[in-house]
């Protein structure tokens, strides 16, 4: 959970400076790289979550536990990482998905006219 925290805290720092930047290829370049960044700590958080309940059963010293607020607060708090990786990575995420990979012709005149086509 440091590790997540202290990524969360650079990429948060990234995010900062791309918004403050002036060339639109040099804000994208800081905003892909925040996001990258969440998405590791989001990913680092979740792991260290689930981790921490199975180390706590498997443990047979610890007659009874309870999980408290800061558990709860950790999930949230991974959730929102990665909600954050998905919106500094979304104009990537746009580009891929509107790509036709799967009907590449569009016709221009009627359907039965196929002389007439035209890549898309």
């Amino acid at each position: 959970m440091i590790f997540a925290s202290a990524f969360g805290f650079l990429a948060s720092v990234l995010s900062f400076c791309g918004a403050f930047t002036n060339p639109l290829p040099r804000k994208i370049y800081y905003f892909h790289s925040a996001g990258e960044i969440f998405f590791i700590s989001a990913l680092s958080a979740i792991i260290a979550l689930l981790i921490f309940p199975i180390s706590v059963e498997i443990d047979t010293s610890v007659a009874s536990h309870s999980y408290g607020v800061g558990y709860g607060l950790g999930w949230g708090g991974a959730i929102f990482f990665l909600a954050a990786a998905i919106c500094m990575s979304l104009d990537d995420l746009v580009r891929e998905c509107s790509r036709s990979r799967c009907c590449r012709w569009c016709w221009r005149g009627r359907h039965g006219d196929r002389g007439d086509m035209r890549q898309v």
